[in-house]
């Protein structure tokens, strides 16, 4: 019988209620979250389980289920702890900007257990939107700050180009740089993306 990596007793959406019980350990938090990306980086998704993780973690899986409702919501901590907050202080050069944020998505996505986890994760969002955190993440806070960005960006730039629109742009290229690039024979730095996506905004 297939293992399931969902906790029938956490609440759907999210983890269980943190004020109840002991206080969560942070060594915990970091030992599990360093075996998680270990395993994707070794062994790829598909053997990067809870059973896995908990013994390469040396704790229970109960300690994860404490944490996180599923294996879906555990990789995605793991892999993209801080993608929500990413977020570039304007400084008003719109092409600077742009590579600062090129920089900060490479950093995400361009690491061994993100390339590991990222195809399976978007098979697994393909099959139940609902499980889809990243998009969430996507569409809250990075959304905000790339608009601001663009907005310090117009007194000094011609920008007429939705903000959403540009981010999209930016975030495809970024994904092709890491996960096609390879294949197809093209070297793309991101200085190059910056000046791309700063031609398109500028039409420069």
């Amino acid at each position: 019988m297939a293992q399931s990596n969902v906790n029938p007793g956490a609440a759907a959406g999210g983890g269980p209620d943190p004020s109840r019980g002991r206080p969560r350990d942070p060594q915990v938090d970091e030992r599990i979250r360093e075996a998680t990306l270990e395993l994707l980086s070794e062994r790829g998704f598909a053997e990067t389980t809870i059973a896995a993780v908990a013994r390469r973690a040396g704790v229970g899986a109960p300690a994860i289920y404490r944490r996180w409702p599923s294996r879906i919501a555990m990789i995605e901590n793991a892999v993209f702890p801080g993608f929500d907050s990413v977020a570039v202080r304007a400084t008003g050069d719109l092409r600077r900007d742009l590579q600062r944020y090129v920089d900060a998505f490479l950093a995400t996505f361009d690491q061994p257990a993100a390339r590991a986890a990222f195809p399976a994760l978007l098979s697994v969002y393909q099959s139940d939107p609902e499980n889809n955190a990243l998009a969430g993440r996507v569409g809250s806070g990075v959304r905000e700050s790339f608009r601001e960005m663009l907005a310090a960006a117009a007194g000094s730039t011609a920008v007429d180009v939705s903000g959403d629109d540009v981010l999209d742009m930016l975030m495809g290229t970024v994904l092709f740089h890491v996960f096609v690039r390879r294949f197809s024979g093209r070297d793309m730095s991101s200085d190059y993306i910056a000046g791309l996506l700063n031609r398109a905004v500028t039409g420069g």
